[in-house]
């Protein structure tokens, strides 16, 4: 009997979003709860920078979970063979978690009703990534030109800085480099803010080519500040029941790299 399991007829967006996490590392970590399915990925262990992507039940074709349940896995079992089988025409992707907990069963369908299967093998995750609760009710939002302009700026730093007030925000790392946005100017949305209130956080846009598989995915990207912490959050809507997310997390480095 299933204890997971999911159908997507059009996995064309689920392999690109996947395939964003494996630019990012060669393991993912997977929350496979009733409420949603979160794939994450350490970014920059040294600053524990990770990225994650979180889909919710109307997103699949179809959507089951018995209860929750974390694992690990290698992105190299899989989502290369789902990247080529994409290209090449398959469509649809099927996910099944049974009897074995430490292993997943995939379908692929491809032309002609065409199936190809594969064995994924589970690990159990005693300490998985968690994307950290951020305060709606301030936010920037932006199209992702102007986001992948802020990439090419500043994806050499560890750390950016952000400050947002109501007429504009600033992004700058130390005093070398400055970006300044403003809703009059077209530039972004800013919400949430009275005169003369502000928030400050920090975000990273490294590594380049992961937050740049990002800005092709989505039209917008929005930030956040995450409670009870000076650091942002930034999220990229695939849709509206599915989303990227790049966060700090509160996980050792140390033990990251010994899974």
């Amino acid at each position: 009997m299933s204890s997971f399991n999911f159908l997507v007829n059009n996995m064309r967006t689920l392999v690109d979003a996947f395939a964003t996490l494996g630019l990012a590392d060669h393991k993912g970590d997977a929350t496979f709860s009733p409420e949603m399915f979160c794939l994450m990925a350490d970014s920059n262990v040294s600053i524990h920078s990770a990225i994650g992507l979180q889909l919710w039940p109307p997103f699949f074709d179809h959507y089951f979970c018995r209860d929750l349940k974390n694992s690990w896995f290698f992105f190299s079992e899989i989502f290369p063979l789902a990247q080529y089988l994409k290209d090449f025409g398959y469509t649809s992707f099927s996910f099944s978690i049974g009897r074995d907990p430490h292993h997943a069963q995939i379908e692929f369908q491809g032309p002609t009703r065409l199936l190809l299967e594969v064995t994924l093998r589970l690990v159990f995750c005693h300490l998985p990534l968690r994307i950290h609760q951020f305060d709606l009710s301030v936010f920037v939002s932006m199209d992702s030109q102007q986001f992948s302009n802020l990439i090419s700026q500043y994806h050499m730093f560890d750390d950016v800085h952000v400050t947002i007030t109501s007429e504009r925000v600033i992004f700058s790392y130390s005093t070398m480099q400055e970006t300044i946005l403003s809703p009059q100017n077209g530039q972004c949305i800013i919400g949430g803010l009275r005169a003369p209130d502000e928030v400050e956080f920090v975000i990273t846009l490294g590594p380049q080519e992961v937050f740049n598989h990002i800005a092709s995915q989505t039209k917008r990207v929005w930030f956040f500040k995450q409670c009870n912490s000076n650091r942002g959050l930034i999220t990229a809507p695939l849709g509206l029941n599915a989303r990227l997310v790049a966060f700090f997390c509160d996980v050792f480095a140390n033990y990251r790299r010994s899974k």
